[in-house]
């Protein structure tokens, strides 16, 4: 039976105000489980000592601790200073802590009470009786276990997002646990959560954090272990200001060029493929109209028998800066996945003991973790000199040609062994740690490729607020490859979106049921980075002809749509607005668009309800104004929710009222390289009367960017652009009623008017 005590505030003892911190010592009161020798609730035993502070406008930083001495957060991964710009006040009722527009209220009441505000709107507050706030002490015969924990007020309809991979978009019911541990790609949690009323909440630990989602009472409750619990409170008018304050705290995803957004392939291992054979397979590819822009080789480079390390396999790529040449030329950049392992066998194993580089347990000795392929040792990324060696390797990669790096802990390789479970003495937070420092690694090389383009890396598994990852990965397991993995994938990309990870990768597996495989591709369609994940060798000839046609629609849709999905990219990268949104992130005061799930919006402008039933059958929700299907031209008028069957090759894809979608007008499907700025065509879907519809487009390096106003008022159009070339066409859906142009001659379609022009302004009367 469980032995614990727990201590809760009853009373303030001290108030102290230091360099814009507030400092509380709070009297307890507590209660006892199961220990006979003490009564249940005792006052006067102990003190918490409670401390805010703003690390940056709008953010304010509590720190709870079991006592008053300066110990630090324990596992504390994020070093956040203590004093800032918060405001300190005190009134005969209450002490104020002030952070911007973000404010915190502790009543001097016998059982302190704290309540936050925006404004002057109350977003959550701490719980009454028992507390808001608590000290847990549990004792068995091994050691004594402190934790600490928060328990948070819920509003009425109050919903609980993000908290990472494996959590659909709404948490409310559930309990979690965050785990630095878990390896699984695009499921592992954050400990982070937005709330529909208005705030976030990062819990600033490198430990496990259990969350009760008001499973079983009216309330958030966190609760790490240690006796010093950190979080960071964010607030702001909207959910989409709370991820833009949390981002621009934390870090953003890394600035990604253009050429990512067209056709990628990842190879499935293959030890045997050779240069010549991929070569050929891309020529082949090519060859059919389809245009691959990215393979992905994956562990296929490294020898047979030693899968891991850093030595290519000599004999099958003799010149590997040759055929890295020869790809570049048929215009595909190369990707491989690198892990921290070495083979007990390799020549760099003997190197890395004698350098001091491998993981060792307690008593000294190098950790061998013993596999089907092998014995395989660890590099200790928590070594500085073993982090610059394993960053020199890779920037050695990328000095050859290679373009693109995959982070990656080969689950294939060590099962389910966690780095910190090998007896290696290391304290807790370990995983966290070194996930950290091995993604670090990898961007540091990457940075260091003077004059090269190396846009991104995809990273598998993600530290405790390391954000700047460019790409997060979701990708299925064996046993994930159908429509409930897939709805669960969407599910995954949504949930990281509302806890900062802008941006994403979606792989998609080839499977031999058609009608799944092209509903994954319809999934991933406006993805900001998408992989399809076959055996490269042979083909196209070693996969059916329809799921190869229906490969080649999906690069002519991404190709065409590029422009429109890249912006969405930049503003990711730029503003920390999520690639892929939930619906109820870009509208949140329709309270029926949180019941929308299983669909999201792409950027501002596109809903996108993939098909995740066999069936064919869909039911998704449309907000309020005329929306029109992005290629039928159908429109549906909401707000309403709409249920049909789509056929083969159909989903909903639905553009907001007022909007501009820019496409490449006539998008070359041999050339992974594009200008964003020229041949382009501006469809304005919908405009509204009296109400300007705007968008920004981004050139391909994403260095340069155009705007586009359409305005319509009355019977007059008024186009402006700045920053693109002269060849430009407008589209108007809806508008068939064109008398004259100010340039060139309107050309009507059955769904509106289309009007090439190369201007900077056009005018457009109708009758």
């Amino acid at each position: 039976m469980e032995q614990s005590v727990t201590r809760y505030p009853f009373g303030i003892k001290n108030v102290s105000f230091t360099d814009n911190v507030l400092t509380m010592t709070l009297g307890t009161q507590q209660s006892a489980k199961s220990l006979s020798q003490l009564p249940m609730t005792m006052q006067g035993a102990g003190n918490i000592t409670l401390m805010m502070s703003s690390p940056a406008n709008n953010v304010i930083k509590v720190v709870l601790r079991a006592h008053k001495r300066k110990e630090k957060a324990d596992g504390a991964f994020i070093k956040t200073r203590d004093s800032g710009n918060g405001i300190i006040s005190e009134t005969d009722d209450y002490i104020s802590f002030k952070s911007g527009m973000t404010e915190a209220r502790i009543t001097k009441t016998p059982v302190p009470q704290i309540t936050y505000y925006y404004g002057e709107s109350v977003i959550t507050s701490h719980a009454a009786v028992p507390g808001g706030v608590y000290i847990k002490e549990s004792f068995d015969r091994r050691k004594d276990q402190f934790s600490c924990g928060v328990i948070l007020n819920a509003q009425a309809g109050e919903k609980y997002m993000g908290f990472g991979g494996g959590v659909s978009a709404v948490a409310n019911g559930r309990k979690i646990m965050t785990d630095p541990a878990l390896t699984v790609p695009g499921k592992t949690n954050t400990p982070f959560f937005v709330s529909s009323a208005n705030y976030g909440i990062f819990v600033n630990t490198i430990g496990n954090v259990t969350f009760d989602c008001a499973s079983e009472g009216n309330g958030m409750k966190f609760e790490t272990s240690g006796s010093v619990l950190e979080f960071e409170l964010f607030a702001g008018n909207s959910v989409s200001d709370i991820i833009n304050s949390y981002t621009g705290f934390m870090g953003r995803a890394q600035h990604v060029s253009a050429s990512s957004i067209c056709t990628a392939i990842a190879m499935q291992d293959d030890f045997t493929i050779t240069p010549d054979e991929i070569l050929n397979a891309i020529r082949n590819i090519s060859d059919t109209g389809l245009n691959i822009s990215e393979v992905w080789l994956g562990r296929s480079y490294l020898p047979a028998g030693s899968p891991a390390g850093f030595e290519w396999d000599s004999k099958r790529f003799p010149d590997v800066q040759s055929f890295l040449r020869s790809a570049h030329d048929l215009g595909v950049r190369i990707g491989i996945t690198v892990t921290p392992y070495i083979f007990e066998e390799s020549d760099l194993f003997d190197e890395l003991t004698d350098l001091n580089n491998l993981m060792k347990d307690s008593r000294g000795n190098t950790v061998i973790i013993d596999t089907q392929e092998g014995s395989v040792a660890v590099i200790d990324m928590t070594n500085v000199a073993a982090r610059n060696w394993f960053s020199m390797k890779v920037g050695e990669f990328i000095d050859a040609g290679i373009d693109m790096v995959e982070g990656a802990f080969d689950f294939n390789l060590i099962g389910n062994i966690g780095i910190g479970g090998q007896d290696t003495g290391k304290e807790d937070g370990f995983n966290s740690v070194f996930v950290s420092e091995f993604n670090g690694a990898i961007k540091d090389a990457s940075s260091r490729a003077k004059g090269k383009e190396i846009s991104f890396m995809i990273a598998n598994i993600v530290s405790t607020g390391d954000l700047s990852v460019a790409y997060r990965n979701i990708s299925p397991s064996s046993s994930e490859m159908n429509f409930g993995g897939m709805s669960a994938a969407i599910s995954n990309a949504l949930s990281y979106g509302l806890s900062g990870f802008t941006l994403i990768n979606v792989d998609v597996p080839y499977v031999s049921d058609m009608n799944l495989f092209r509903r994954w591709l319809e999934a991933a369609l406006l993805a900001p980075h998408s992989r399809i994940m076959c055996n490269l060798k042979g083909m196209p000839s070693n996969l059916p002809k329809e799921a190869f046609e229906q490969i080649k629609l999906f690069s002519d849709m991404r190709a065409s749509l590029a422009p429109y999905i890249y912006s969405a990219v930049m503003e990711a990268s730029m503003y920390g607005n999520p690639a892929l949104r939930t619906m109820s992130y870009e509208f949140p005061q329709d309270a029926l668009a949180s019941f929308a799930q299983d669909q999201f919006m792409v950027g501002s402008s596109i809903l996108s309800a993939p098909v995740t039933s066999s069936a064919g059958s869909v039911r998704f929700y449309v907000p309020a104004g005329v929306w029109t299907n992005l290629f039928s031209r159908e429109t549906l008028t909401g707000p309403r929710f709409a249920t049909r069957k789509e056929e083969p090759g159909s989903f909903p894809l639905f553009v907001r009222p007022n909007s501009i979608i820019t496409t490449l007008s006539n998008p070359d499907r041999h050339s992974s390289s594009h200008s964003f700025l020229d041949n382009i065509t501006f469809t304005c879907f919908a405009p509204v009367d009296g109400k300007v519809a705007a968008c920004e487009v981004f050139d391909d390096k994403g260095k340069a960017s155009g705007v586009i106003n359409v305005l319509k008022e009355g019977n007059k159009i008024t186009v402006k652009t700045d920053g693109f070339g002269r060849n430009k066409r407008i589209a108007l859906t809806g508008i068939t009623n064109v008398v004259s142009v100010s340039e060139s001659i309107p050309e009507p379609e059955n769904w509106g008017t289309s009007v090439d022009f190369a201007g900077n302004e056009l005018i457009i009367t109708l009758g």
